[in-house]
């Protein structure tokens, strides 16, 4: 099979790979559809952890091609993160903190090749579902991890930093959870802006005054600031987006004092994968239509080495 191999920061290639072979308790997946996230990028640039030589990708779906437990043929979606349930904070039902985590297309070999072997455990059918929305299906569980911190509250004012698609799906969730709200999004991308707000009902526009809640979803230093000076008294600030691992940013304590305000971080997808499927089923939101950039390996590779951006979202297609 081929595969697109990261062997240290900033050095890739595409070779060949045997095919591996499920054991007991393992799925083979052929990989229809990989998702290009940030994370891939700081992985490939060495700015977060991962463990090399890897082959990246996390938003993976694809076909059952050799399972003990799950038919040949069924469409599925994958949950990368594969805790070991037994440290104390697997014990503590906090797996996203476990001390022996490991991560398909981190830690072990991800989606951006042709086939890939998971656990059953990280398996999920999907059923009368593309594949351009199945490959949703884990960021959206993330996304629904960080709704999670902040549920049972209401904003009427929300900023959304990062017009990309995982902004663009935070703004349709939180539509649908605060009805009544003024939802903004603002990128300094003006032709994503113009895209979203062309294609999606969503306010896309500078930010304006002070919001009740503000997140990141950039990763980047200049939106965590855009959205600590724009947080209201007793505001919240959520921190979605994954910040270079070296990057520091200078905050006011007195600030956070006066303001009351609360900075809440939101990592990975403990125990929504399962929501996040029965939502990318339910055909409410179409999120096929994010999709802006279809590439193959080569491509995939190109878009990492360059620092290239999709409009919205880039996929790796392995048709």
């Amino acid at each position: 099979m081929r595969a697109l191999i990261v062997d240290s920061p900033g050095l890739s290639r595409i070779a060949e790979r045997e095919i591996p072979s499920p054991g007991s308790g393992q799925t083979l997946v052929r990989v229809i559809a990989c998702g290009l996230c940030g994370t891939d990028y700081k992985i490939f640039s060495g700015k977060t952890h991962a463990e090399y030589p890897i082959i990246p990708g996390h938003e993976i779906t694809g076909i059952v091609e050799e399972s003990e437990e799950i038919e040949k043929g069924q469409m599925v979606v994958i949950d990368p993160n594969r805790p070991c349930g037994r440290c104390r904070f697997c014990k503590s039902g906090r797996p996203h903190f476990c001390e022996h985590l490991q991560a398909t297309g981190v830690t072990e070999s991800g989606g951006f090749s042709e086939y890939v072997l998971v656990w059953n455990t990280q398996v999920y059918p999907v059923k009368n579902v593309p594949p351009e929305r199945a490959v949703f299906a884990e960021p959206l569980s993330c996304i629904l991890n960080g709704l999670r911190r902040i549920k049972g509250e209401f904003f009427e004012r929300v900023l959304i930093l990062g017009a990309g698609s995982i902004g663009m799906i935070f703004g349709l969730m939180l539509k649908r959870i605060l009805p009544g709200a003024e939802i903004v999004l603002w990128d300094v991308d003006e032709t994503r802006a113009e895209y979203v707000s062309k294609n999606f009902v969503l306010k896309v526009e500078p930010p304006k005054g002070s919001y009740d809640l503000t997140v990141e979803c950039s990763g980047s230093v200049e939106g965590f600031k855009t959205c600590f000076d724009s947080s209201a008294f007793g505001g919240v600030l959520l921190q979605f987006g994954v910040v270079d691992k070296d990057k520091k940013v200078g905050v006011s304590p007195y600030d956070v004092y006066r303001k009351e305000l609360r900075i809440q971080g939101t990592y990975l997808n403990p125990f929504t994968m399962g929501e996040a499927v029965r939502i990318i089923e339910s055909g409410e939101l179409l999120f096929e239509k994010l999709v802006t950039d279809r590439l193959d390996l080569e491509g995939v590779r190109d878009y990492l080495q360059n620092n290239r951006k999709a409009l919205v979202k880039a996929v790796f297609w392995n048709h």
